[in-house]
């Protein structure tokens, strides 16, 4: 993949993961965002769906620092974390990392139960997240890729993985998941 396509999905990815934006991801940033999607979706960390998000975005916190952080300052700089996507974003890469997450973020944005996002239900996903209304749209627009007006947890997965893995082409439906890069 170009590496200036992936430098600009990696830069919108880590400003959503950056919640108090000071230019550095560290444990805190994914325990704040993790809060902030049980908070929206009206779920408590001790809930079973909050158990999840809190386990899934700890595990993805144990391997970001493990394999990005490589000053050990216990922080993935912007650009530690362009370099790892750079060099790693590969599909085969994505499942001990990244289902867990998608998955917990799945089951807690699922608010009927129905095993599925609505489009309603994946736009209020990425505006807990912190994507404006307008990306929001533009995401729901991208990932419902079989055309049933609904998300499948694998949609979903495929969707985020193959945001960094898939195409250098910031046009694609892929690289708009969350909105325009």
């Amino acid at each position: 993949m170009a590496v200036a396509a992936v430098a600009r999905k990696s830069d919108l990815w880590f400003n959503l993961v950056d919640v108090n934006g000071d230019n550095r991801i560290e444990r805190s940033d994914l325990q704040a965002l993790g809060e902030r999607l049980l908070r929206h979706f009206n779920q408590d960390k001790t809930s079973a769906k909050g158990r999840r998000i809190v386990e899934a975005y700890d595990r993805c916190w144990a391997f970001m620092v493990e394999a990005m952080d490589t000053d050990r300052n216990q922080a993935i700089s912007r650009e530690e974390f362009r370099s790892y996507m750079e060099n790693n974003a590969k599909r085969e890469n994505a499942d001990s990392l990244l289902r867990p997450v998608t998955d917990a973020e799945f089951e807690v944005a699922d608010v009927d139960g129905d095993g599925y996002l609505s489009q309603a239900e994946y736009r209020a996903l990425l505006t807990a997240m912190g994507l404006s209304q307008a990306d929001a749209q533009i995401g729901s627009q991208s990932i419902d890729t079989d055309g049933d007006g609904r998300i499948s947890p694998e949609e979903y997965f495929r969707a985020c993985r193959d945001f960094f893995a898939a195409s250098d082409d910031l046009g694609a439906r892929t690289s708009k998941v969350f909105g325009g890069v």
